[in-house]
């Protein structure tokens, strides 16, 4: 389908609606305050220095954290800006992809936001994902290269590759599945093949060695925990026989794919039922081979996973660096047999619709709860208040265990400086030295004044004694909320070195 050159969008015009839809976003999360969702709490705590290593998740994006942290304070800012610049470049790289395989660039326009369709790159990664976010943008951004590879053969690209799958390893372990996927594919087609069999391809492979080995080498010291956590994600060895294994797993993988992917193909193919007409070899492109091989690739190492290791269990947001191209190579077919312009109307239409919905939503999750009688969310807790009161009760500074991230994360906001541990980042102890005054041992009281055991055994893993100390608490109204109030427990040492943690670094 050709266009004129005055019915195509300039770049900028593209350029302008995604701004425009991330700031928004943007704008909506800053607007909602310092309360922290679960994932920003983490990296508030991991993002106090840097480290080879901090649990068992890989360490690039509290290390790019750590970076927001230093340039513009630690906080909800320094959070949600880098979160928005992710979801802009995962939106930003699939539209680059697009109009390498959609010459009609309003098709390719509207394949870059179909992602809108998807639940969780329009919902579940605005609101609180942060390595998949940061999985997704790079895998898209490999994918990219791979295109600008084939097209200029320049050693830039391969040293580019290098890095970029080097960052995809330190950001999640998953996105081995999305490389050897990406792999096989370009393998599979005659024009991509002799790019991975080219000598510079070792460039590639010496610089994620380089650049993956010191964590890997943090990592094996912590292989026992890693597999652990890996394997309670999977379902390995959850069923009491290989059959009903493999089974469970066909059936979460079927389950799960298809939870990803429901909405996007429903709306493309009631929009669009063009897409599914048989292409002829001489409109057949090269990069679409590719995408729909990658699509074929990821299946089959989801099945040879259940097959030979034994996975039981997939959750969908895994399939989003695997299956973001979905959309985008259901309409690079649909733009190649030729369809209505007024059915690119119509998908347009939809995804504004979504959008609204999206954002209508993110309004609910925090400012209308009161109206549509939900209970308080986490977006509610009164933290500030709750700070507040700790600080008229005497502590001023210095080091915050809490029962959980939310908790520890979500008051150290509000004391400049603090030094903050949780019992659900054990592998992460801060550095005693940052924890200069006091401490304070605190926890989530609303329905149990006792200290969780959790919280009790860590302490005494940190050489604590908080028991025989008695407990204190502190109560404030949740934000936007009709009723209810959250309450805290909490104990206050006079020193840090009576909880410096030092002997379990």
């Amino acid at each position: 389908m050709s266009l004129s050159a005055k019915s195509t969008p300039a770049p900028l015009n593209f350029l302008w609606l995604l701004a425009g839809y991330i700031l928004l976003h943007l704008f909506i999360r800053l607007g909602m305050g310092g309360t922290l969702e679960l994932d920003e709490a983490e990296q508030v705590i991991l993002g106090q220095q840097l480290e080879l290593g901090y649990n068992t998740q890989p360490p690039l994006y509290t290390w790019i954290q750590w970076l927001f942290f230093q340039l513009l304070g630690t906080g909800v800012f320094a959070l949600a800006v880098l979160k928005s610049l992710l979801l802009f470049s995962i939106y930003l790289f699939t539209w680059l992809i697009a109009r390498q395989v959609i010459p009609n660039q309003r098709m390719a326009l509207l394949a870059s936001f179909s992602l809108c369709l998807i639940p969780s790159v329009a919902w579940e990664s605005v609101r609180d994902l942060t390595h998949t976010v940061l999985v997704t943008a790079i895998a898209s951004a490999t994918f990219y290269t791979v295109f600008r590879i084939y097209q200029t053969r320049a050693l830039s690209g391969y040293i580019a590759l290098g890095i970029l799958l080097a960052c995809g390893m330190l950001a999640k372990y998953s996105f081995g599945l999305f490389a050897a996927s990406l792999l096989l594919s370009a393998l599979s087609v005659r024009e991509y093949r002799g790019l991975i069999l080219n000598r510079r391809i070792l460039i590639s492979i010496s610089i994620v060695i380089l650049l993956f080995l010191p964590h890997l080498l943090w990592a094996v010291g912590h292989l026992d925990e890693i597999k652990a956590f890996i394997g309670g994600q999977v379902g390995e060895g959850s069923e009491a026989s290989y059959l009903n294994g493999v089974l469970a797993g066909f059936s979460s993988l079927a389950k799960n794919a298809a939870e990803f992917l429901i909405l996007v193909w429903l709306v493309l193919t009631l929009i669009f039922p063009s897409a599914y007409k048989p292409l002829s070899v001489e409109n057949e492109c090269v990069h679409r081979v590719l995408i729909a091989r990658f699509l074929i690739a990821g299946g089959l190492i989801c099945i040879a996973l259940i097959l030979l290791f034994g996975t039981t269990q997939f959750q969908s947001r895994w399939f989003q660096p695997l299956l973001i191209f979905f959309p985008l190579y259901m309409l690079s077919r649909v733009e190649t047999v030729g369809s209505p312009v007024r059915r690119e109307t119509i998908l347009r239409s939809v995804i504004v619709f979504f959008i609204v919905i999206v954002v209508v939503l993110r309004f609910a999750q925090f400012w209308l709860a009161p109206y549509v009688k939900r209970n308080a969310n986490r977006m509610q807790y009164p933290s500030a208040e709750l700070a507040q009161q700790l600080k008229q009760e005497g502590f001023t500074q210095g080091t915050i265990i809490g029962d959980s991230n939310l908790t520890a994360a979500n008051l150290s906001l509000y004391f400049d400086g603090a030094r903050i541990l949780s019992p659900n980042t054990e592998f992460f102890i801060a550095d005693p030295s940052m924890g200069s005054g006091q401490c304070l041992v605190v926890w989530k009281a609303t329905r149990h004044d006792n200290m969780p055991l959790p919280q009790v055994n860590y302490l005494k893993r940190l050489g604590i004694d908080a028991q025989s100390k008695p407990y204190r608490y502190i109560t404030a109204p949740y934000r936007y909320a009709d009723s209810g109030e959250h309450r805290l427990g909490y104990v206050l040492f006079v020193s840090e070195k009576q909880c410096s943690g030092s002997d379990a670094k």
